[in-house]
């Protein structure tokens, strides 16, 4: 008895750090000398289907080195339609379908053939049952609204269900915003030279995609519809908010099975499973290899079409942002040096930039340079790149 808990407790160990992680496809290790197959990944109908497979790690000894070496396959549909699916290159762990025209009024079934060196290089094949569709669910709107007892951003989403019960949600944020000081002056370390302007790092912007695992039921609710849900929040100090923030929603409905798949891997996730819970490799898969029927498989496939929303949030109308305490993300450590080749560069080598000339009377350019810590001037040291998307709006959506 001792043995078979150790062994749950090592595999829902080993899960919980995976999912706290947020690392998709999550790395499932096993006490085992087999490495079972992971398949991460829904096929979305009327989007871009993207499925990602891996082999599980062992619990003990070297980290198993084998690799999906090839990888095929096919969404088949019962009334004959077929989408293949494309790989970036050859040696891949990846598969994407163009599943944007499939309809719901019918069942699917995936179908896929792999190769790895775990294998020995021989083929595998792996086939779900024949799936129904779920239709998507009604996005009536997203909202934002500022809880100033918690010094947040609440974002919520109304919509309908349209028959489903079960859902999961993923989002994409995106942001713009500025660094702490705005430099009138900065250093070229090519040419050595101190030249006017803010360098072009003044404003960036930066993205960030959701990998919890985000789901919810309406089973026991008497009503087809949620007002409002709160599925996120920002605090008030947080440089998304700054200058402009974007947020994508993606919402699908899930089958009854993949909703008790996701609930039980995020109850062990949350630390709240039982010890006695379903482990990763006991907990049912809907894909299974029917070549080598023995062979375990991890992971559930969901088909579900998707609806799609985007809400901003633009701080010059709501002007709900503010800084931490202390006015600053970092100290500006400002200091003045006089202007000269070597000491300019010695000031750059140590991660110092720029911040403004001072002049004395009648001189034709600074003699000095007031310098200030390099993450107060240049906004790509906080993660983000001065490249602007390529949708991102000219105007804000409020002007």
């Amino acid at each position: 008895m001792a043995a078979r808990s150790f062994t749950r407790f090592a595999a829902i160990a080993a899960l919980l750090l995976s999912a706290a992680a947020c690392k998709y496809p999550y790395d499932v290790v096993v006490q085992s000398s087999e490495y079972p197959f992971v398949v991460e990944g829904d096929i979305l109908i009327g989007s871009t289907t993207t499925l990602s497979f891996s082999h599980a790690q062992p619990l003990f000894g070297i980290p198993s080195s084998n690799l999906i070496m090839a990888a095929s396959g096919y969404i088949e549909g019962e009334d004959g339609t077929r989408v293949e699916g494309r790989a970036p290159n050859w040696i891949t762990q990846v598969l994407t379908f163009d599943t944007r025209n499939l309809r719901t009024d019918q069942r699917y079934r995936l179908h896929l053939e792999t190769m790895s060196s775990y294998d020995s290089y021989i083929s595998r094949v792996f086939e779900t049952d024949w799936m129904e569709a779920r239709p998507a669910p009604v996005i009536d709107g997203l909202s934002y609204s500022k809880n100033d007892q918690f010094e947040e951003l609440w974002i919520g989403l109304s919509m309908h269900c349209n028959g489903s019960s079960h859902f999961r949600w993923s989002f994409n944020e995106e942001w713009e915003y500025h660094s702490d000081l705005h430099a009138s002056y900065y250093y070229d370390p090519e040419t050595k030279q101190a030249k006017s302007g803010d360098g072009g790092v003044y404003t960036c912007w930066q993205s960030n995609i959701s990998s919890a695992i985000n789901i919810f039921s309406t089973e026991n609710q008497t009503e087809d519809r949620f007002e409002d849900l709160a599925f996120h929040r920002i605090p008030r100090g947080d440089r998304r908010l700054q200058v402009l923030y974007r947020v994508t929603l993606t919402l699908e409905s899930l089958s009854e099975d993949a909703y008790n798949f996701w609930r039980t891997v995020r109850e062990n996730s949350d630390e709240q499973g039982s010890i006695f819970a379903p482990t990763p490799s006991e907990m049912p898969s809907n894909l299974r290899c029917i070549s080598h029927p023995d062979f375990r498989v991890l992971g559930y496939i969901n088909i579900s079409a998707v609806a799609n929303a985007v809400m901003y949030y633009d701080n010059s109308v709501e002007k709900f942002f503010r800084y931490p305490t202390g006015g600053y993300f970092f100290d500006p450590e400002e200091i003045q040096i006089e202007n000269s080749p070597g000491l300019n560069e010695k000031n750059y080598n140590m991660g110092r930039r720029i911040f403004y000339g001072v002049w004395e009377a009648l001189s034709e350019r600074p003699t000095h340079f007031v310098w200030a810590n390099a993450k107060c001037i240049d906004c790509r040291l906080s993660g983000g790149t001065t490249v602007r998307p390529a949708d991102w709006p000219e105007k804000k959506p409020t002007e």
